[in-house]
């Protein structure tokens, strides 16, 4: 029989994987090499890109956490207290935690997604029934709710000419876009993000085009539209909506023998695609996403038994 890992090795394997969203084949097959005991299968979401689904005895409860990771992959280094690396919280850290959980467990279920940071392929895919513990970085609180998450690319196109010939701020792309972008920051959206910006060849030669990819989250459903349609009457780019995913909140968070906050937390997750989830998981968002990303280390050791703990009172729900 093969030996298990510790928690701490574990996540050290899982680190020096790449797994920027769109390469999860790698770190997958690691994550089915420690799933002995467990009733295996893969479900594809495209031909080299598939979700994990692991099974023990006969349970409603599911550990859910995504396998992908945002760019760039970062050098590991450990502390005395801390772990280091792209993942370390986000999400290979409750990726750890939940193998290590489950292998302690009689009757779990686990699903390990594919596509979370870009388009939630995995999540969608799933279509799971039953109790999910999201796990994200949230501190060991346990919540119920998230903000949506509203994508789009605008662009807008100018007359490419000499710089000495504008004539107006109509004429150039990124004069129009700028301005739009001042119409959008002004609506005083919660957490709206201007992510990347880009146009024009020159600076003396007018911008025949530029676009900029922005993301809002909006905290309720009357944000949520107001986004859409804000956005859909701009008048001189066009708009390209990527992401148009509306607040949620699950069904757990009417049961009163749960507790845990029913405000929703800012970042967008998979908690959107299980209706009776809740989002869980080891350390902090702050630190998600950062070129300084890291997991302390007693909080890892922490992980599975709370998970356990909380898997059990989701049991008798």
């Amino acid at each position: 029989m093969k030996a298990t890992i510790p928690i701490e090795k574990l996540l050290l394997n899982l680190l020096r994987i790449d797994s920027i969203s769109g390469n999860e084949a790698a770190v997958a097959k690691y994550i089915e090499s420690n799933l002995g005991g467990f009733r295996v299968k893969r479900q594809y979401v495209s031909k080299e890109r598939f979700n994990i689904i692991a099974q023990k005895g006969k349970s409603d409860v599911w550990l859910v956490a995504h396998m992908d990771t945002v760019p760039p992959f970062l050098p590991i280094k450990v502390t005395p207290d801390k772990i280091f690396g792209r993942g370390a919280i986000d999400n290979k850290g409750n990726i750890a935690g939940a193998i290590v959980a489950a292998r302690a467990m009689e009757n779990i279920n686990l699903l390990f997604t594919v596509g979370e940071e870009v388009n939630c392929a995995g999540a969608k895919k799933a279509k799971i029934s039953g109790n999910a513990i999201v796990l994200e970085p949230t501190v060991f609180r346990k919540t119920f709710s998230q903000c949506g998450a509203v994508s789009v690319k605008i662009t807008a196109r100018g007359d490419q000419k000499h710089s000495s010939l504008l004539m107006s701020d109509k004429e150039s792309a990124t004069h129009t876009l700028i301005k739009t972008l001042e119409v959008l920051m002004k609506k005083n959206w919660f957490r709206f993000n201007v992510g990347t910006i880009s146009g024009g060849v020159a600076e003396n030669v007018v911008a025949g085009s530029a676009e900029a990819m922005i993301c809002v989250r909006p905290r309720n459903h009357a944000e949520f539209l107001d986004i859409i349609k804000t956005i859909r009457a701009l008048k001189g780019v066009k708009a390209e909506f990527g992401n148009q995913l509306p607040p949620f909140v699950s069904d757990l968070a009417r049961d009163a023998r749960l507790t845990g906050s029913r405000e929703p937390v800012a970042f967008f997750s998979e908690l959107s695609f299980f209706k009776k989830g809740i989002l869980f998981g080891v350390g902090n968002i702050a630190q998600a996403h950062t070129l300084g990303e890291c997991i302390k280390r007693k909080d890892l050791e922490r992980l599975p038994g709370e998970l356990i703990k909380l898997a059990g009172q989701l049991e008798r729900i």
